[in-house]
């Protein structure tokens, strides 16, 4: 049969869904790796998706043809925005795949562009300048910029798809005006519809019935098969628009519960002097682990509770408890040439010395210099939706959704809220708005509820007292003695180190410890910088900032300096004015693109070592993604803390860490010992057993994004593909992609106890069973009974999208069902009438030969 024009929109979202599935099956992230580790996994994903279209194709042309024509105009708009939703969330998947290593997903998608409401109020305390500038819009620029070739090619196949659908509504539109004249001179009255040949009569609907209800219930069941399965297999083959509505299903956690959870608890043994607080025959909370003493108070009957000796602990007093200060630094890898020549070469899992260089980064050289830095230092997660969040909350990412929007009914044992209850005054200095990222509803925990929501979200802990984000007004400008600029997209450092002093000097008036967080920005992809050209030129290196197509490795070295200077300033002041401060400096996560190659290595004028270029395209992924650098430090005087720093100041840990384990770290050096969830190890210990030559506990630490994971122990790290075993196993010494390091693949059962692993967390997490808040009740000393929280399970806020889904496959199920039934009835009936009929012409036949 003839195609004709009116099939052809159907066939035009096939090959725009063909070409955004063959960008992300053959071409490569901004990190240079593989999107997907099986690239013959195309063939599957394309039949599918043929299948679901050709489907959804048959069910809207024959409840078209079969409905009034009141009915039939809507049913065929309906199909063909479906279609067109169909195209926009595969081409979101692929964009988002090649830039921030995600998949598709229905809570991605509503923080970015759908936005969440506020659930708190989030008005701050001070108002600046509003550049009226769309931050969303500046980013898109920049994002097209980086990418220009790959954007080229998308923008020509989208052009081509959209000159070809007006070709086609064109045609359509003659054809329809041909109908009309045919039917004013009555030569037809026959409907025609949009999705069917506009030669073939309503008549000839069921036309290849059975081959249209076999194609109909193929794609349903595959459709129940890919939603209830939740492999690895699964969610690569299926549809980006399939996952988007599995997204919506709370996930579930086989018999093997029991398993897992010991699991968990085997490869992440405690400290002397804690235990796992939930020792239920199944545990509902299994990764909270407490003092014994805390323990014993929800579990008397264990062994050890009848000789615990009671004590009364003595809380020290605000005067003598230090100040915190943590400071992000955005996308923060600095590389092998950025890193002392020493650190790079030696081999050793702890090294002398300080871990930067003085070229790039004077000031954290300096800090590092007296403190103790860890270079293989990994974020839990990446982009900033995962590696802040992560960060400040203890979750491990979703493999398959978002944290910053799923989680927000959860309990979590974030360090803001920890830190309040602990009797410091916290304080949050942000470069951009908190509702760009879903930020909004985490920061400003604990306020005031904006509008009625669940009670859950009423009894969250506060997280910070002020919270500052603006664009200095200029009466602000001068009293933060710092000069205006001309706006772009978010807060300069050169700005918000200003704020932070002005607003922590405040804060010390409260005459108690402080926490302070300063988030910065100037290192952000991509990597030019957020504030005036004029102050980069101190911290030029080649041509700097002022064009995307100067070095990557410059622009992104230049902004590095750039925020170092910026770093360096609010130490010094914090050194002069407040010295009874830890200072814990860390990067978010990994910039995210390559920086540096070859030739940079070359500069370092190392001649023992090789920079391993391949590394970075394999499906494992690299160092620009997860790890970042980081320094713990005490500044005062205070012997106490200078002590449990005296064996490890101005030492380089190349051991792998977390971020997990800098806040447990910080937990343990202000000294309250609680119930926590954070799988972190005190690094003050590990640095400690190091250097003595001990053996290091066993421990698992998690990182992920939906494409690539890594699991690293005390010692080596396994990077692999999220969705398949690839992936390669090595010393985790940090620079990892050098030569003379000993790599192997991978086992299929090192990667099946590992996605074990990562389903328990997910499972946990998603319903809210990691954390309670409760647990941090400072009465539950035994002897002092309490008991368990009653789990208040997160909420699914899309239940009723969900159930609008089960309700349409479900009723596309039984009606084609009942279809396939009124048609094989039909059938028989014909068969019977016609053997009927033909009895009779046989018995007609023979009287009429008897009568002759």
């Amino acid at each position: 049969m003839k195609l004709q024009q009116t099939e052809y929109f159907p066939l035009g979202v096939l090959i725009c869904v063909y070409m955004f599935t063959l960008l992300k099956f053959f071409d490569q992230s901004t990190s240079k790796s593989q999107i997907v580790s099986n690239q013959l996994l195309v063939i599957p994903t394309i039949l599918i998706y043929t299948l679901d279209i050709l489907a959804i194709t048959i069910v809207g042309t024959y409840l078209s043809a079969r409905c009034k024509k009141i009915f039939s105009i809507p049913i065929q708009i309906a199909c063909m925005l479906y279609f067109t939703l169909i195209c926009l969330i595969c081409a979101f998947d692929e964009e988002n795949s090649n830039e921030m290593q995600l998949f598709a997903n229905q809570y991605y998608f509503i923080v970015y562009y759908l936005r969440q409401k506020s659930y708190y109020d989030d008005t701050l305390s001070i108002n600046g300048e509003n550049p009226n500038k769309s931050i969303s819009g500046k980013v898109l620029a920049n994002m097209l910029a980086r990418s220009l070739t790959h954007w080229v090619i998308i923008f020509a196949g989208c052009f081509v798809i959209g000159a070809f659908f007006a070709i086609c509504i064109t045609l359509q539109i003659i054809e329809i005006k041909k109908i009309k004249k045919m039917k004013k001179g009555n030569q037809s009255n026959e409907k025609y519809i949009l999705l069917q040949n506009t030669h073939v009569k309503k008549s000839k609907i069921m036309e290849n019935a059975y081959f249209q209800m076999i194609v109909v219930l193929l794609n349903l069941v595959t459709f129940i098969i890919m939603l209830s399965n939740d492999t690895n297999l699964s969610r690569m083959i299926s549809p980006p628009h399939w996952n988007f509505y599995k997204s919506h299903f709370k996930p579930r956690f086989s018999k093997d519960y029991a398993a897992a959870v010991q699991q968990y608890r085997g490869h992440n043994p405690l400290d002397d002097g804690y235990d796992w607080i939930d020792q239920r025959v199944v545990p509902e909370y299994p990764t909270v682990y407490a003092p014994k003493e805390m323990v014993c108070s929800y579990n008397p009957s264990l062994n050890y509770c009848q000789n615990l000796p009671i004590h009364q602990r003595k809380a020290e007093s605000d005067e003598k408890r230090p100040d915190v200060v943590v400071i992000i630094i955005e996308s923060f890898t600095p590389g092998p040439t950025m890193l002392d020549n020493n650190v790079v070469e030696s081999q050793d899992s702890i090294v002398d010395g300080p871990l930067y260089k003085a070229l790039y980064l004077p000031n954290l050289r300096k800090i590092s210099q007296s403190g103790v830095s860890f270079s293989a230092l990994s974020s839990n997660g990446l982009p900033t939706v995962y590696g802040w969040h992560s960060l400040l909350t203890g979750e491990i990412p979703y493999s398959n959704s978002m944290n910053m929007v799923q989680s927000i009914y959860n309990d979590v044992d974030d360090f803001p809220s920890y830190f309040n209850q602990q009797n410091y005054h916290t304080l949050y200095i942000s470069p951009s708005k908190f509702k760009f990222d879903g930020k909004h509803n985490w920061v400003f925990r604990g306020r005031e509820l904006v509008q009625r929501d669940p009670s859950n979200l009423k009894q969250m802990p506060l997280w910070f007292n002020q919270i500052f984000n603006y664009f200095p007004t200029q009466s602000q400008a001068e009293e933060l003695n710092v000069e205006q600029f001309n706006y772009k997209t978010w807060v300069p450092d050169r700005i918000t180190a200003a704020q932070f002093i002005k607003h922590f000097k405040e804060a010390k008036k409260q005459e108690k410890p402080v926490l302070g967080v300063w988030a910065t920005v100037d290192t952000h992809m991509p990597f030019s910088g957020q504030d005036d050209l004029k102050y980069y030129e101190e911290f030029k290196f080649g041509k700097g900032v002022d064009s995307l197509q100067n070095d990557k490795f410059d622009r992104y070295a230049t902004c590095a300096k750039y925020a170092d200077h910026y770093i360096g300033q609010v130490t010094e002041y914090l050194q002069q004015n407040y010295n009874n401060t830890i200072l814990v400096v860390l990067g978010d996560h990994g910039a995210r693109e390559i920086l540096l190659g070859n030739e940079q290595v070359d500069k370092n004028d190392i001649n023992s070592t090789f920079y391993d270029d391949s590394c970075n395209h394999k499906p494992f992924s690299n160092d620009q993604l997860f790890t970042t650098t980081g320094t713990i430090n005490y500044l005062g005087d205070n012997t106490k803390y200078q002590e449990l720093f005296k064996d490890l100041t101005n030492k380089v840990i190349k051991t792998p860490v977390d971020h997990q384990d800098m806040i447990r770290t910080i937990y343990d050096l202000i000294g309250n010992q609680t119930a926590s969830s954070r799988n972190g190890r005190n690094l003050i210990e590990v640095g400690r057993n190091i250097s003595a030559n001990q053996q290091l506990r066993q421990h698992w630490s998690l990182r992920s994004t939906m494409l690539h994971s890594e699991l690293a122990t005390e010692r080596e790290v396994f990077r692999f593909h999220s969705l398949g075993a690839e992936g390669e196993v090595f010393n985790g010494i940090y620079p990892t992609c050098v030569t003379g390091e000993v790599r192997k693949d991978i086992s299929k059962s090192q990667y099946g106890q590992f996605r074990q692993y990562q389903k328990l967390i997910d499972y946990l997490q998603r319903n809210n069973k990691q954390f309670s808040y409760k647990f941090r009740n400072s009465t539950c000393l035994y002897p002092q009974l309490c008991a368990f929280p009653v789990n208040k399970k997160a909420l699914n806020k899309n239940a009723p999208l969900l159930y609008v889904f089960v309700l349409i496959f479900v009723g596309l199920g039984i009606g084609t069902v009942i279809e396939v039934v009124k048609y094989v009835c039909s059938k028989i009936k014909q068969q019977i009438k016609k053997h009927k009929e033909e009895k009779n012409k046989h018995s007609i036949q023979r009287a009429q030969l008897i009568n002759e």
